[in-house]
């Protein structure tokens, strides 16, 4: 389940790589800036708000559809069982949980309270109505395909210099 949170924190991680090359922000303080937000989180699973806020960030999760951390853990869950990491009840219990009981629900929730804290509802509607677009939908199904390519040049860059050094 860790590598799950890694797998996120890589993609919040190539946000804000993404923002800091178009701000010219110092990459320094986007690392320092991730890594006192990951240290100081507390996770949220109560019931969010029932308002326009909440919805507009169920809408926007079900518009982007392709990769999601719900699909992730899924995924993470069978990787473990293959393995003999976890055995199959368990990966049975966990599965069950996080598709339809307190796992969805709590990580939902979770998820919720964590996009209320880094977006307006305005900018929730920005994003809902570019994600309705073409292009949106496009980045929506490619961007899983486009971070995990570009993860893989960054570290085949990285072993090719180690190895030339």
């Amino acid at each position: 389940m860790r590598k799950i949170f890694l797998l996120q924190g890589l993609f919040l991680l190539f946000g804000f790589l993404v923002q800091a090359q178009k701000d010219s922000v110092n990459i320094k303080g986007i690392f320092q800036k991730l890594t006192e937000e990951i240290k100081s989180y507390k996770i949220d699973t109560t019931s969010p708000p029932k308002d326009k806020m909440s919805q507009k960030i169920i809408q926007l999760r079900e518009l982007k559809g392709g990769f999601n951390i719900n699909e992730a853990i899924a995924y993470k869950m069978q990787e473990e069982e293959s393995k003999n990491e976890i055995s199959k009840a368990k990966t049975a219990y966990l599965k069950q949980e996080f598709e339809n009981g307190k796992g969805k629900q709590w990580l939902d929730n979770a998820v919720i309270h964590i996009y209320r804290q880094h977006f307006t509802y305005k900018e929730l509607k920005q994003l809902v109505k570019f994600y309705k677009t073409p292009a949106g939908q496009k980045l929506a199904t490619d961007f899983p395909y486009i971070m995990m390519k570009t993860l893989m040049a960054a570290q085949i860059i990285h072993d090719a210099l180690l190895k030339n050094e």
